[in-house]
C-alpha cells in the first residue's frame, strides 16, 4: 500500500516531464510498470492543458439541479429509492450543478451522484485528468483501473477487496461527472449496469 502511494505521488510531481507515452489502449499496471504509467499520464495531462487553454466552453450555464435529477436512475431492482437532492451554484459567471439519489436494501446501499460542469471546463479537466492514462492498480487491498464505455464516456473503477465497497466514476462528453458507489459487492459489474441503465446517451448529446 505504501508503495502505491509513493508511485502515485511521483506521478503527480513528475507528470510534466514527459511529452510522449505508450500508444497502447490497455491499462498500465502502476506497480509493475511505473515509468510507463508516468509517461502516459504526462501525455494525457498535456492534452488536458490544451483543453483548459481553450477557455470556458460555449453552451451556457450548467443544467439546473431539478433538470439534472431527471437523469438519475428511477429504480434499481431490489432496492428502495430515497428522495433525490441537488443544488446549483453560480460564481462570477460560472456555474455547476449537482444531483444525488440513494437506494437501500437492508444494510446495502447504492449512491448515484451527477455533476454538470458545463460552464467550468477547468474544474472538469482537473477532476478527470488521470482517466485516459490507462493506469491500473492491483494489490491485496484494491483493484482499480481506468475504464471506457464508449468514445464519450470513460472513467475510473475501484473495488476494495476487504471491505467489498465498489465505485465507478465516469466522465460524460467532457461535461458531466457521474459517480456510483455501493457496498457488499464482489466487483464493479453491478455499478456498470446501473450506469448503463441511465440516460447517458442523452447527456452525451447535450
Amino acid at each position: 500500500m505504501k508503495n502505491r502511494f509513493f508511485i502515485i505521488s511521483m506521478m503527480i510531481v513528475t507528470m510534466s516531464w514527459y511529452s510522449c507515452g505508450s500508444d497502447s489502449n490497455e491499462n498500465i499496471d502502476v506497480e509493475e510498470n511505473p515509468m510507463a504509467a508516468l509517461a502516459k499520464m504526462g501525455e494525457q495531462m498535456q492534452e488536458q492543458a490544451k483543453n483548459m487553454e481553450q477557455g470556458t466552453r460555449e453552451g451556457g450555464p450548467a443544467l439546473h439541479y431539478e433538470e439534472l435529477i431527471k437523469y438519475l436512475p428511477e429504480t434499481i431492482n431490489g432496492y428502495t429509492k430515497e428522495e433525490p437532492s441537488g443544488s446549483t451554484v453560480e460564481i462570477q459567471g460560472a456555474s455547476y450543478s449537482t444531483a444525488e439519489v440513494r437506494f437501500t436494501k437492508g444494510d446495502q446501499y447504492v449512491r448515484v451522484s451527477l455533476i454538470d460542469y458545463n460552464a467550468t471546463l477547468s474544474m472538469y479537466s482537473m477532476a478527470t485528468a488521470m482517466w485516459s492514462t490507462g493506469i491500473k492498480v492491483d494489490n491485496s487491498d484494491e483493484l482499480a483501473q481506468t475504464i471506457k464505455l464508449n468514445d464519450k464516456i470513460a472513467g475510473w473503477e475501484s473495488f476494495q477487496k476487504k471491505s467489498k465497497d465498489a465505485s465507478i466514476i465516469l466522465g460524460v462528453n467532457n461535461r458531466f461527472f457521474l459517480t456510483i458507489e455501493a457496498n457488499s459487492q464482489s466487483n464493479t459489474e453491478f455499478l456498470k449496469e446501473v450506469a448503463k441503465s441511465m440516460k447517458l446517451d442523452d447527456l452525451s448529446s447535450l
